[in-house]
């Protein structure tokens, strides 16, 4: 499918992307809150290993070092099966007295490669003064991977009662195969034993310490890795940061609330420009033009002049993902308009100039091959959301899925909310979660934006009152991960100006702030409409 401009494709990227949560909506077995453990560290064989680190062959890590580290399957078992994580390196690039160390990075998901991550914060201001890790967890990328032996059920976020009933038995289906595929493996893929690899990788590149930069999931990773080795972590970023009282189903349903709320403020925008768009005077009316519009497109989806496919499920989700940034409301309106009118769509504005990016290789199977390591495979996420206390009652699936679907019908709507492979699955992680404190020195700094459907503002506050850590609020603003490589280039073209400026003061400076208030993504000027 193509991109029908650059406030859909971002837009889009938030919605599905952000913390990956809701495409999986998994039903983990019962744990509870555990301490750190005498497994915690794994034997010196692991952390004095040599390793070989070459140029990265992946055509999209042009210019890092990459390497494969050997890790314990099980922490408790470290004699027993190795598996392998896949490491990208890329060097700071200022003189030895400006060098920062190393700075390990994770983008989230759950359930996302990370070695990429490691080359897109580099070209940043931080990044050029660290050695920047990236660590594709264990279970996908260039690590040891989990592999169901067929894909995942692409479920509705909007279904009807019969779809609901199909969604149990696709999840059901799923789990089996999961279980005879790699069942043995399924119980060690968790977000603590990334965080032991992650340190099995710090002493394999002879540091003390490290500093750390995730988003979206990545936060979570890097509050359990400071939560065990406190020691170990000096700075972090925590960017988006998920609610720790809320792993993992609390997170997944807080999506659809945020979703109902960004589509709400953007139907009140629209109504007080009425005379502009034309989509209604009045919240209502604006809304009850998107609903007639997705039904409209249920039974006769059009078919855009840039070859884009607008059907129901895709325009709910447009609408969601347009709201969400209102620095754009202007451009993705005219769109929503071309749609709700069925009059010609404008032209795509242009994108910003971004880097080049390496061609893929010429060989087919080898692109692919490559490819495979970057996007996937998109196994690991359900195996991770086991590691969390779900319900165990089928019915309570279904009513929120129905009561979710009738009271958000943009975004992500039931999508969050149906059983998972867990319900169904015989191989679970059985050790508890990990209690996060932070008794590490050098307080987080917490980012989290207002209106951030992906990673709801209440669980930024409470991950930030939980690690004692300042909190930089993004106000009225609905995005997903703010210090993003994406968008900050030339000075003038930085996305998030403010939480730049705390971000790098942070890490290369060490300067920790108090709570903050970003206004960094005004809404378009009425002049200019």
């Amino acid at each position: 499918m193509g991109t029908a401009s650059k406030w859909t494709s971002a837009g889009a990227t938030a919605v599905t992307a952000g913390l990956a949560l809701s495409l999986t909506g998994a039903l983990p077995a019962a744990s509870t809150d555990g301490q750190k453990s005498a497994d915690d560290r794994a034997p010196a064989a692991f952390h004095d290993q040599d390793v070989d680190w070459r140029e990265c062959e992946d055509f999209y890590l042009e210019g890092l070092d990459c390497a494969t580290v050997e890790v314990p399957l099980d922490y408790g078992d470290p004699e027993g099966e190795r598996i392998h994580v896949g490491v990208s390196r890329k060097p700071a690039e200022v003189d030895e007295g400006e060098h920062q160390g190393v700075l390990f990075t994770n983008p989230g998901g759950p359930g996302v490669p990370a070695r990429k991550f490691a080359s897109d914060i580099g070209s940043t201001p931080v990044g050029q003064a660290y050695d920047v890790i990236g660590m594709d967890p264990r279970g996908l990328g260039a690590s040891t991977w989990l592999d169901c032996g067929q894909d995942p059920p692409n479920l509705a976020r909007h279904p009807g009662d019969e779809e609901i009933e199909r969604i149990f038995d696709q999840q059901r289906e799923y789990a089996e195969a999961c279980d005879e595929a790699d069942g043995d493996l399924r119980p060690h893929f968790t977000t603590a034993n990334t965080a032991r690899d992650m340190d099995v990788v710090r002493a394999v590149l002879g540091e003390e310490r490290i500093d750390y930069l995730g988003a979206s999931y990545g936060t979570y990773l890097g509050a359990v890795y400071g939560s065990l080795f406190p020691e170990r972590l000096d700075r972090a970023v925590l960017d988006s940061a998920v609610d720790p009282d809320g792993v993992w189903r609390e997170n997944l349903l807080s999506q659809s609330v945020g979703d109902a709320a960004n589509v709400g403020r953007y139907a009140d925008w629209l109504a007080a420009r009425d005379e502009v768009f034309g989509l209604g005077g009045t919240h209502e009316q604006v809304l009850s033009a998107f609903e007639q519009t997705a039904e409209r497109l249920r039974d006769e989806p059009r078919e855009g002049e840039d070859g884009m496919t607008y059907d129901e499920q895709y325009f709910r989700n447009l609408v969601s993902a347009s709201a969400q940034d209102q620095g754009t409301w202007d451009e993705s309106a005219r769109l929503l308009k071309g749609l709700v009118e069925e009059t010609p769509l404008p032209e795509a504005p242009e994108s910003p100039e971004s880097p080049q990016t390496p061609e893929p290789p010429e060989d087919p199977e080898e692109a692919e091959e490559q490819l495979e390591r970057l996007t996937g495979p998109p196994h690991l996420a359900e195996a991770l959301l086991c590691e969390a206390e779900w319900p165990t009652d089928p019915d309570r699936y279904r009513s929120d899925m129905r009561e979710l679907r009738d009271a958000n019908p943009f975004g992500t709507g039931a999508g969050t909310a149906g059983p998972g492979v867990c319900l169904y699955s015989e191989q679970q992680p059985t050790e508890p979660l990990v209690d996060l404190t932070r008794e590490w020195e050098t307080p987080a700094l917490v980012i989290a934006g207002e209106f951030d459907s992906s990673t709801h503002y209440e669980g930024g506050k409470a991950m930030a009152e939980r690690l004692d850590s300042p909190l930089v609020t993004v106000v009225d603003d609905g995005a997903h991960i703010y210090y993003n490589p994406q968008f900050l280039g030339d000075e003038e073209d930085v996305r998030h100006p403010c939480v730049a400026d705390a971000v790098e003061s942070y890490l290369l400076d060490g300067q920790v702030p108090g709570d903050t208030d970003c206004h960094d993504r005004p809404r378009p000027d009425d002049a200019t409409l």
